[in-house]
């Protein structure tokens, strides 16, 4: 048997050419970076697996507190981002609170642009419209100084705090906007400063308007006294805790003359006074610590010598009153000086004796 062997080219298993080169590099480096790439994607599914990590989600609030009129996307989610502006719906009135079932809050954000809105398990979701509460006292100050401003010549010594101002009905609190710079605006007054009376209108900021309010009443003016807290019989001793500061209107307190607490404490009543009077220096007087007919310790004094003795008291005194006393041995009356409970002093006049000079030529 023949074998025919026949010549066949020989097929390099490399191709050295330079063309060949740049090709087989451009494959080893987009496998590199192909590898590179997937391996990282994959370290980083895998890292929000293992720390369970999902997308983040908008949360719904279940109570939403504020001052203005609309509530925005905002107001209901934490995480609104651009979209928190968005106007969803009108707050409550002033002052009070309102419920809006959540679903359809999720639903309205949705369809405005927060598609990752979620309930977080929430029914309901509790929106109260905060405000500001104007009191009776609030307008009784506005009244008064405005009254004050425009009867400068009438109450020339007068201060706001000397005035007290009565309406003629309860005023109720009003709410205004919480962000006013006025909550309440006095826009008329008119005030007869003889009688007291006055007519006021007021506007009271709402946020979208203004709510009229029209109040009348008087203005009186009122002074600082001293007041009694208990009824006080004829001598009783008077205690800081008998006494209170008042204000009563000035023209009940005619004649009354300005008296402090601490000029009355340890005076006695001079005559019955009742709870509540308000009263002055001439109400009371030194308590009397000496009686008529009283036994007294008599006390003589000289400038060296000291003598003590025992007299009847003709008449009564307190303390640094010259009372009458009778020596009941000699049956002479002298002058003293209430020292004290049952003490009296007789201070004996120093005698002056004459000198003998010598006559001069």
């Amino acid at each position: 048997m023949k074998v025919s062997v026949f010549d066949r080219p020989r097929i390099p298993l490399f191709d050295c050419s330079s063309d060949a080169a740049r090709r087989l590099l451009r494959s080893l480096i987009g496998a590199v970076v192909l590898a590179v790439a997937f391996s990282l994607f994959m370290s980083a599914i895998g890292r929000d697996v293992a720390q369970g990590a999902s997308p983040q989600r908008a949360i719904l609030r279940a109570e939403v507190a504020i001052p203005d009129a609309i509530v925005t996307i905002g107001d209901f989610f934490a995480d609104a981002g651009e979209k928190a502006s968005v106007p969803l719906f009108r707050s409550p009135d002033l002052g009070t609170t309102g419920s809006v079932p959540a679903r359809r809050v999720v639903d309205l954000a949705r369809a405005a642009g927060l598609v990752d809105a979620e309930a977080g398990g929430l029914v309901e979701v509790r929106v109260t419209r905060l405000a500001r509460s104007v009191e009776a006292d609030d307008f009784a100050r506005l009244i008064a100084t405005e009254a004050l401003r425009r009867n400068t010549r009438t109450l020339a010594e007068t201060t706001i705090d000397d005035l007290r101002v009565a309406f003629d009905a309860a005023v109720e609190p009003r709410r205004a906007d919480l962000r006013a710079a006025e909550p309440a605006r006095l826009v008329s007054f008119s005030h007869n400063p003889q009688n007291g009376r006055f007519e006021a209108l007021f506007l009271i900021s709402r946020g979208d308007g203004d709510e009229r309010l029209n109040l009348r009443g008087e203005v009186v003016e009122t002074v600082r006294v001293v007041t009694l807290t208990r009824a006080f019989a004829r001598g009783e001793i008077v205690t800081a805790d008998d006494l209170a500061i008042d204000r009563q209107p000035r023209r009940q307190s005619t004649g009354l003359k300005p008296v402090e607490p601490e000029q009355i404490v340890g005076m006695a009543a001079r005559r019955a006074l009742r709870a509540g009077q308000a009263v002055t220096p001439g109400d009371f007087s030194r308590p009397l610590v000496v009686t008529r007919g009283e036994s007294v310790t008599v006390v003589y004094e000289t400038a060296s010598l000291t003598i003590t003795s025992r007299g009847q008291a003709l008449g009564s005194g307190a303390v640094g009153d010259l009372v009458d006393v009778l020596n009941p041995q000699s049956k002479r009356t002298v002058h003293a000086t209430v020292a004290g409970p049952g003490r009296v002093v007789v201070i004996a006049a120093p005698k002056t004796v004459a000198a003998i000079g010598r006559n001069t030529p």
